[in-house]
């Protein structure tokens, strides 16, 4: 976006360890454009472009957000394609559901619609993305990676940027009060 335009997205980010082992998983499968692993997260809610003039609103609602959530534990599961697994697009990891996740997604994105703030309000559907196929194939040629529980503790305001990758621009710790 010109002038001054963000294109940002709300999302929890992935621990440390929890990024090595999927770049070291990604590693061991066939050459496709994969994640960066300094950059894998699963989002909450797709802002798209925003001015900047946007944050300050941005940071009142997702404080308040994450003044109401503790944090919690989550734990990831199989693979799985966008649009679908015979013909994926998108690589994609899943996550055991999550009730604790579920409940912050859906109190982040009625935040945002009470507050008139647009996001891209396909039903949520958590995920971790971690590559994009050039060609649309079946998940077979990819090893499942092992389960791996992590814990979630920080919602995250991201910024994509235009040379790739991501950019952190607000964190509230998640804290019940």
């Amino acid at each position: 976006m010109e002038g001054g335009g963000l294109r940002l997205f709300f999302a929890l980010p992935l621990p440390a360890p929890l990024r090595e082992a999927l770049g070291h998983w990604q590693q061991t499968g066939p050459p496709v454009r994969w994640s960066r692993t300094e950059g894998l997260h699963v989002t909450l809610a797709f802002l798209g472009d925003r001015p900047a003039e946007a944050l300050p609103a941005l940071d009142a609602l997702a404080s308040a957000v994450a003044t109401r959530h503790a944090p919690f534990a989550l734990c990831t599961a199989g693979l799985g394609g966008f649009p679908g697994n015979r013909r994926a697009r998108i690589l994609w990891l899943g996550l055991v559901p999550s009730p604790a996740l579920e409940s912050l997604a859906r109190n982040l994105r009625g935040a945002l619609a009470a507050a008139g703030e647009p996001f891209d309000a396909k039903p949520f559907r958590a995920h971790i993305t971690l590559a994009r196929l050039r060609q649309p194939g079946p998940l077979a040629a990819f090893p499942e990676p092992l389960p791996t529980p992590f814990a979630a503790g920080d919602l995250v305001l991201f910024e994509s940027l235009a040379q790739g990758g991501y950019a952190p621009l607000r964190t509230w710790p998640l804290r019940r009060v």
